[in-house]
């Protein structure tokens, strides 16, 4: 089981590398907008997806000008929020995106597209990420599909962004 779910898991990783790359960079230069000039980057996880932001604010490669969310914060359109989600349908989530949007603030969202949805999330924020992960990538024995790592594949997606950014602001001389 071990094998199959380190094959597949790669896969994952591979295509959020294919088909994002080109956004990764964008949310990038954002961020390294953001960081620059003054706003914040502020992270929204949703459930278990948490840990994504735990790992920006406290990990070992953090980025500046950081904060986790809090319900009251207000936000500037000198802000970006960068959301993470399960999956793409979940309308509370997407209204979220749409009160954090309004307020001026950029909105970047991560999340599984589940096919024959309403594709909420990605229809409200500037910039969206596909994980791709729609199911458990190990089938057992009863033909379930088991090993969900909805987490680790949001800290795929978060380290490429940091990635990305700590190189942006490199060469532009802004150590972080």
């Amino acid at each position: 089981m071990l094998k199959i779910f380190t094959t597949q898991l790669m896969g994952k990783f591979k295509h959020i590398q294919d088909n994002h790359e080109m956004v990764i960079e964008d949310i990038s230069r954002l961020l390294a907008q953001t960081i620059t000039g003054g706003g914040k980057v502020y992270f929204k996880g949703q459930n278990e997806l948490q840990g994504v932001a735990l790992e920006a604010i406290d990990g070992a490669d953090a980025l500046p000008s950081c904060a986790i969310l809090e319900p009251n914060t207000e936000l500037t359109d000198r802000d970006t929020v960068l959301m993470f989600g399960k999956f793409n349908d979940d309308s509370s989530f997407a209204q979220l995106a749409t009160e954090y949007k309004e307020s001026g603030a950029s909105v970047i969202g991560v999340a599984a597209s589940r096919k024959n949805e309403a594709q909420a999330l990605e229809d409200t924020v500037h910039f969206y990420i596909n994980t791709g992960l729609t199911t458990g990538l190990v089938p057992d024995e009863d033909g379930e599909r088991i090993g969900h790592p909805s987490l680790l594949v949001a800290l795929f997606v978060y380290h490429a962004i940091y990635l990305t950014t700590k190189e942006i602001l490199d060469e532009h001389g802004i150590e972080i």
